[in-house]
């Protein structure tokens, strides 16, 4: 049996004042992976990547789109 997923966002336009995203991050060098689970704007997210960037360099962030 399939499931379906619904984007909370629009898939093809990332605006700043976009609801719907989260912050998912990965190791560099090792392969284990992630995601935050709170909820913010699309530029919340971007912002807050950059700041845990800077914080862990060992890992990678980006905004994500959550997907129900």
């Amino acid at each position: 049996m399939t499931g379906t997923y619904t984007n909370k966002a629009d898939p093809l336009l990332r605006r700043a004042s976009d609801k719907g995203y989260r912050i998912g991050w990965k190791y560099k060098y090792k392969f284990e992976r992630g995601h935050f689970d709170e909820e913010m704007t699309y530029g919340e997210a971007e912002k807050k990547a950059a700041e845990l960037a800077a914080k862990e360099p060992d890992k990678v962030f980006w905004p994500e789109m959550i997907m129900e």
